[in-house]
């Protein structure tokens, strides 16, 4: 209870949330460099399109969000940062979220064939290793708590009998005497 206001406050004990550590990527088709033939962002399907010919075939691939191109080769990034992606004027800021992507994979080094340098890493490593550690724990006391808790139920039983048997005597009665001044 609040001393001030005099409102009773209540307080909820709510677990975290479970969320994704890291963001799930599809597969990309790699190795697109070759026959390489455009980009361009489509404001249709709301997505950029890569265009290339494969022997005599020409295929498209569809990225819808701009993070999956992290997962293109090297050679890939290098051949996007090149060619800029097209787009029509009022598409400007939509596309340029998917050139953005490039010129950070380009520069940092980031593709699908390496694992980038960065603290998220580390963070996740530490965080991997430290709920590994708490299931050993978990593992380890698996039964402890429950044969606890019945050791500790059986003694307060024990107590309570004790108590209840002390109260179901009649105490004795004493003689008093007085001795006389």
């Amino acid at each position: 209870m609040d001393p001030v206001t005099g409102t009773v406050e209540t307080i909820l004990n709510v677990k975290k949330p479970r969320t994704m550590k890291t963001i799930t990527v599809p597969p990309m088709e790699q190795e697109f460099h070759k026959g390489f033939m455009g980009w361009f962002y489509s404001c249709i399907t709301t997505e950029a399109v890569i265009t290339y010919r494969a022997r005599s075939e020409i295929r498209e691939i569809y990225v819808y969000d701009p993070m999956w191109l992290v997962n293109c080769s090297a050679k890939d990034i290098e051949c996007l940062f090149i060619n800029k992606i097209r787009f029509q004027s009022e598409d400007r800021e939509q596309a340029m979220q998917f050139q953005q992507v490039v010129y950070i994979c380009f520069q940092k080094d980031i593709s699908s064939e390496n694992k980038w340098n960065s603290k998220w890493w580390s963070l996740e490593e530490k965080e991997r290793r430290k709920a590994k550690r708490e299931r050993k724990k978990l593992e380890a006391n698996k039964g402890k708590w429950m044969k606890q808790q019945a050791e500790e139920e059986k003694k307060r039983k024990k107590e309570n009998d004790r108590v209840r048997n002390l109260l179901r005597k009649k105490p004795k009665q004493r003689e008093e005497t007085f001795k006389s001044l």
